[in-house]
């Protein structure tokens, strides 16, 4: 139940066909610049170089000052920058990639991208314990600390103790709900129950839910389960149980997370501050359907084993190493294919709601083709600011690359916001993605890819990407490849065959216990987004 995010929708515009990067920190860096992530200097995730991208231009991880960020550009125009939550741009080690420096004048900030809720232990064993930052100091952490509530704390505390006759710019960036999963009790025992029928019921109920409001079309089919993994009725009562509590927990981080939306615009409401606010939710990827412990093998699982919480009992609580698995993000991600990691539409397409002055109301929808790059010259625009071209504050900076969303926020009917002869790319490990009109290309790795050759979709026709109509239209393929590669090389894309470059090296396996015997299945390694929601019992 999302009821604060329903009266937002309702009260605005949602854009249903909104596209970021396929993981959270490309997406982080496009939202705060504009720019695309391998001119921001995140072509990869901080640690997951490979021998040929480390060192490489694009691939710093880190938000490099080729770019000017949205509260940079902003507070030289007057505005108070704020910021709450994760940051992820960097500045473990270095304060020059820290938010004060990047113009957030009040912050309080989670320097590494993921932690636990509860306190500040790591989820990665190279990164025991997180940093948090306040207005440029390290920081403890309060005592009833838990992240959506104390990351919406702040910024309520930093939007009253600012100057009311000047403007703000507000960024409010949830942890919740990238694992572990950990919610408090009382939000978790309001899930009881709710996802007892399973994978297959839930996601009907969910696309039938979808068609009759119009967010996709009355004719579109969901694309199927993964194969390698077994229908709700084939688990064993103990995996369902699993199962179903790992999707409460989830549950109850959203409905956590979207009451504090509702804390937020309470907020603005009794500061008088609403009526003059635009105010924009988005998600920065599709749902995770990986398991983080499949990424480094079996030293990984050790770690865990003797760090962290993975009992059934303790499942949610502070120290559980949790996470929801392929087939519930496949329920998240209903109608699209596969999830985070992939460039494919489960892996980009995400929620968009914008509402306030002068944005139509009455719900409206509008399924033109966006993106994450867009947001940036939109909040410029009303800002009465100028988009900058090659330089900013004396320094050169990289393009912005996306257009202002305002004429589709107040227009009555707007179609195409983008050219049609416009394309746009997509690439992180080795995943690669383009799009130009209703055209898709994407490119996988095996398993997910045919033979290591690219597919052509008619989004249009089929968003859930099942009709590969690449030996139909090889014409359209070839071009649509000729136009990636003349992107990819203005990006300054480094080729590599996989992610890693050997990936074998990280390969697992694990063993669920189905009626009647054991099944081995090889979850594929971090390249491939291992699926393991059977992991936890090995």
């Amino acid at each position: 139940a999302t009821p604060n995010l329903d009266r937002l929708a309702r009260s605005g515009i949602r854009l249903t066909n909104f596209h970021t990067y396929a993981a959270s920190s490309p997406t982080r860096a496009a939202l705060l610049t504009g720019a695309s992530p391998h001119n921001a200097g995140f072509g990869t995730m901080a640690g997951d170089w490979t021998p040929e991208t480390e060192g490489k231009r694009g691939y710093e991880a880190v938000l490099t000052y080729r770019v000017a960020t949205i509260a940079e550009m902003l507070a030289g125009a007057g505005y108070q920058t704020m910021l709450s939550g994760k940051w992820d741009m960097g500045g473990a080690r270095d304060a020059a990639y820290r938010p004060a420096a990047r113009g957030f004048q009040q912050h309080f900030a989670l320097i590494q991208g993921a932690a636990s809720h509860f306190d500040r232990r790591g989820v990665f064993p190279d990164i025991p314990t997180v940093k948090y930052v306040e207005n440029g100091k390290e920081v403890e952490l309060p005592k009833n600390f838990y992240s959506s509530r104390t990351f919406t704390d702040k910024l309520i505390g930093f939007l009253a103790a600012g100057d009311r006759s000047k403007p703000f710019f507000a960024l409010l960036t949830f942890t919740a709900p990238h694992w572990p999963l950990q919610a408090p009790a009382e939000d978790i025992d309001r899930q009881r129950g709710r996802y007892a029928k399973g994978y297959e019921d839930i996601r009907a109920a969910r696309l039938a839910q979808q068609r009759r409001l119009g967010v996709v079309g009355h004719t579109t089919t969901a694309a199927p389960f993964d194969s390698d993994w077994p229908a709700w009725s084939a688990l064993p009562a103990d995996i369902r149980q699993l199962e179903e509590r790992r999707m409460e927990i989830y549950a109850a981080m959203i409905g956590s997370l979207d009451r504090e939306v509702g804390r937020v615009i309470a907020a603005l409401r009794a500061s008088g501050q609403l009526r003059n606010t635009i105010v924009v939710f988005m998600s920065d990827n599709g749902a995770d359907g990986g398991n983080p412990l499949d990424f480094g093998g079996r030293d990984w699982y050790r770690w865990a084993e003797r760090e962290r919480e993975l009992s059934f009992e303790q499942m949610g609580k502070p120290g559980s190493h949790v996470w929801y698995g392929p087939q519930w993000a496949h329920v998240s991600n209903t109608p699209f294919r596969l999830d985070k990691g992939f460039a494919t539409e489960g892996g980009t397409r995400v929620p968009f709601i914008a509402s306030g002055p002068g944005i139509r109301r009455s719900g409206s929808l509008n399924g033109a083709f966006t993106h994450v790059l867009d947001i940036v010259p939109t909040l410029l625009d009303y800002a009465g600011l100028d988009v900058p071209q090659s330089q900013f504050d004396g320094r050169p900076i990289e393009p912005l690359e996306g257009r202002s969303l305002r004429l589709a926020f107040e227009a009555q009917s707007v179609g195409e916001l983008h050219p049609v002869k416009e394309f746009f790319g997509w690439e992180l490990w080795a995943r690669r993605a383009g799009r130009l009109g209703n055209w898709k290309i994407v490119w996988q790795n095996p398993p997910w890819g045919p033979n290591e050759q690219w597919a052509l979709f008619d989004i249009a026709k089929d968003p859930a990407e099942q009709h590969d109509l690449a030996a139909q239209k090889p014409a359209i393929l070839a071009a649509m490849v000729s136009r990636w590669n003349e992107w990819a090389a203005r990006q300054g894309v480094v080729p590599i065959p996989y992610f890693p470059s050997d990936w074998s090296n990280v390969r697992t396996h694990f063993e669920w216990r189905p009626p009647g015997g054991v099944t081995t299945v090889n979850s594929g390694g971090r390249s491939t987004k291992p699926r393991s929601p059977m992991r936890q019992e090995k």
